[in-house]
């Protein structure tokens, strides 16, 4: 019986990681794809020609929040239209701040094969720090770079996402880092 187990195991571990994707709320990218707004699409333009990329398709879909994805071999960001509304309701910086941490994902290869060797906790402080110096880059002061994960995270983390003082750490490095010139 024992011999039975560890392969069911291995299988079911294999199988669980075959699609690769950020989400602040777990499961799928690719769930109820719409075209994105006018702004959000403009948003992810604009990040990516601040970090010098091509554009990342961008779409609204039945995502808790936002996530980052491959789907059908392009790369993808995908938004809950509700939630980044609330954001924007809060403070105008915190959806950009969140597309901008995405785009991370894709710039840092999180998406990719390579990103499987990364530990989660590693993968979301560079996101996070991509999304700091995207801010700066955007005209964003540090508070309002910020003002997304005053509003969004639990200050704990959790076994995927670091605590919310490191991320906000890693944020302010990427924010400095663009200050600095770079």
């Amino acid at each position: 019986m024992r011999k039975y187990i560890l392969p069911i195991v291995f299988f079911c571990s294999i199988t669980a990681s075959a699609q690769v994707y950020c989400s602040y709320s777990g499961g799928g990218c690719a769930n109820g794809l719409s075209q994105p707004t006018q702004y959000a699409s403009n948003i992810v333009s604009n990040i990516c020609n601040i970090l010098g990329v091509r554009y990342i398709n961008t779409y609204a879909g039945n995502v808790g929040n936002a996530c980052a994805s491959n789907y059908q071999g392009y790369p993808i960001i995908t938004y809950n239209r509700q939630f980044m509304n609330y954001l924007s309701s809060n403070n105008q910086w915190a959806p950009i701040s969140v597309l901008a941490h995405e785009v991370g994902h894709h710039v840092n290869n999180d998406i990719s094969w390579y990103g499987a060797f990364k530990h989660s906790w590693t993968k979301e402080l560079q996101a996070d720090y991509v999304s700091g110096y995207v801010m700066y880059k955007m005209g964003a002061s540090l508070e309002n770079a910020k003002s997304a994960f005053y509003i969004m995270f639990d200050w704990m983390g959790s076994m995927s996402h670091p605590d919310t003082p490191r991320r906000i750490d890693a944020l302010t490095a990427g924010y400095y880092r663009a200050r600095n010139g770079f």
